[in-house]
């Protein structure tokens, strides 16, 4: 409990990087707390940066960095203080296919692990492929695949990306389906407000003293968020919602699965070794450095 409550310090002292499409850095914190008998608390943090190895228009290669972690309180001893960790970097591909049409190809290898030892078995991998396609001054829309290897199994995400804004309107309405869709109301270029859904899936590798088990973590939530540009470039950023799903499981090294799309329950084919059900609020707040254009 310690170590959560020196974390919840930390959360208003040094927030921490998250990436973010349009950033080259995003400084994001997350605390979630809930209540009862099968409470679960968590904080989260994240470093993240991107930027552009290759100076041409047409085709472009982006390399990022980011650390992530999520510490866990709760009155079980399994996931009490329990501090898991990702360090990973990215490339990316960027290429205009046609003058209206971008095409993105991204590639992420990580250590997701608590870190107490690190071996081969803690690495997971990402990939992800993305169309989007300009069909007006205000409106686009995009589609795409993304493919993951968590330690449960094999996953694929399939994504449709919209985004439509009138310049001479306020409202900006878009976002990945089904994992990103928001809806924003600009007063001005320094200050928005908007309301957005988040869904989120991570699998954590144990350490050997927990029989190099996983951790498999869901979350859904939505709620308001707040933009304010606070100098040149930078951005802060603020939320407030609600995670009306989520889910912490412990399964054995064994127990995977040939393949998920979005990320089933596993729990319908194998018995995790522990399991939280809960929801709780979430509150958000970061600061952002955006210095890539939208498409």
């Amino acid at each position: 409990m310690k170590h959560f409550i020196g974390a919840v310090i930390l959360l208003f002292l040094f927030p921490a990087f998250n990436f973010a499409q349009l950033s080259a850095i995003d400084i994001n914190n997350e605390i979630s707390p809930s209540k009862g008998s099968n409470s679960l608390n968590t904080l989260s943090q994240s470093v993240s940066a991107r930027f552009p190895i290759s100076h041409d228009k047409a085709k472009r290669f982006t390399l990022g960095v980011h650390y992530k972690n999520l510490l866990t309180s709760n009155n079980t001893s399994v996931i009490n203080n329990l501090w898991l960790h990702s360090i990973g970097v990215s490339v990316s591909y960027t290429n205009r296919i046609s003058g209206q049409t971008v095409m993105t190809i991204t590639a992420q290898p990580a250590i997701w692990c608590d870190m107490k030892e690190i071996t081969g078995d803690d690495v997971r991998f990402n990939a992800a492929i993305h169309f989007l396609t300009r069909k007006s001054e205000s409106f686009s829309i995009g589609w795409g695949i993304a493919y993951a290897y968590q330690f449960f199994g094999n996953q694929i995400i399939p994504v449709i990306d919209i985004r439509f804004r009138k310049k001479s309107e306020h409202w900006r309405i878009g976002g990945a389906l089904p994992l990103r869709p928001r809806i924003e109301y600009l007063f001005n270029q320094n200050t928005s407000i908007g309301f957005k859904m988040e869904g989120n899936y991570y699998s954590y590798r144990l350490s050997k003293q927990l029989n190099s088990q996983y951790l498999f973590y869901r979350q859904w939530d939505a709620g308001l968020f707040f933009d304010q540009r606070i100098a040149s470039k930078w951005f802060f950023t603020a939320g407030a919602g609600y995670a009306f799903s989520r889910s912490l499981q412990i399964f054995d090294k064994d127990q995977t699965v040939p393949l998920t799309i979005f990320g089933g329950k596993l729990d319908k084919k194998f018995t995790p070794s522990y399991s939280n059900q809960s929801t709780g609020f979430v509150f958000k707040v970061g600061i952002q450095l955006r210095l890539f254009r939208e498409e």
